[in-house]
């Protein structure tokens, strides 16, 4: 089993803290997932991945990136499952009602289609 932190950018600091910290607290491997259109490279996405776990944590173990091609949300859902991931954390964008309804978000699709336990990371501010 794992925990899975999905991060937008590398900035996404709080995401990787609590994933890692809920991976420490359980003793399983933390993947830091980030998925870009599949019209990019996989390597940005494992970059991005890479990188948010460098900027975050001095001495990670137990700890890995990974990047995948795709829609965020079946991306995420897909790699949860693949994973067997007990947790999914994430660090939801605020957005609208109308652009909920409109739209919905990574976070909420994530939410009502994911098997694993959803851990939402609200902003520093």
């Amino acid at each position: 089993m794992s925990i899975l932190a999905a991060v937008d950018d590398a900035e996404e600091s709080r995401v990787v803290q609590r994933g890692y910290e809920l991976a420490q607290a359980f003793g399983e491997e933390l993947v830091v997932l980030n998925a870009q259109p599949e019209t990019e490279e996989l390597s940005t996405a494992e970059e991005i991945a890479e990188n948010a776990i460098r900027l975050t944590l001095d001495d990670p173990e137990n700890v890995r990136a990974m990047g995948a091609l795709g829609e965020p949300a079946p991306r995420i859902l897909h790699e949860a499952e693949e994973l067997d991931a007990s947790y999914v954390v994430l660090g939801p964008q605020k957005q609208t009602p109308i652009g909920k309804a409109l739209m919905g978000s990574v976070s909420q699709l994530v939410l009502l289609n994911a098997d694993s336990t959803v851990v939402f990371v609200a902003d520093e501010e």
